[in-house]
């Protein structure tokens, strides 16, 4: 499980926009070609039941840790488990990020039903 310790905090666009909806096939699609980081924003022990491949974990409970900047070079796709966290805290995330966000709308439970994978344990 890879745990971004410290994520967020100090993000470079203080105001910015609401990160913009995408569905699980484009950010499944993204992720493939290693153009996005996918940031699951739920907690331990949700991620260690369930998990994307490749995701990140960054729990909203910790959110304001202070972290190294997010890379410039890759979009970043916030997911939870289905879409309602994301969408809540939307620009939130997109301010500590400091980068171009996105959520992914359905969160993990759209992944699972479009029959991508997933990890568990």
């Amino acid at each position: 499980m890879k745990f971004l310790s410290g994520l967020f905090g100090g993000g470079k666009a203080a105001g910015a926009a609401a990160p913009r909806e995408i569905d699980a096939a484009t950010a499944r699609e993204w992720h493939q070609r290693g153009e996005c980081l996918l940031i699951d924003v739920r907690e331990d022990a949700e991620h260690r039941a369930m998990r994307i491949p490749g995701s990140c974990l960054a729990p909203l409970s910790r959110l304001e840790q202070a972290v190294p900047p997010l890379p410039e070079s890759k979009k970043v796709v916030f997911l939870c488990q289905s879409g309602a966290r994301t969408r809540m805290h939307a620009r939130r995330l997109a301010k500590c990020a400091g980068v171009a966000a996105h959520v992914m709308s359905g969160g993990i439970g759209a992944w699972r039903a479009s029959g991508f994978p997933v990890e568990r344990g």
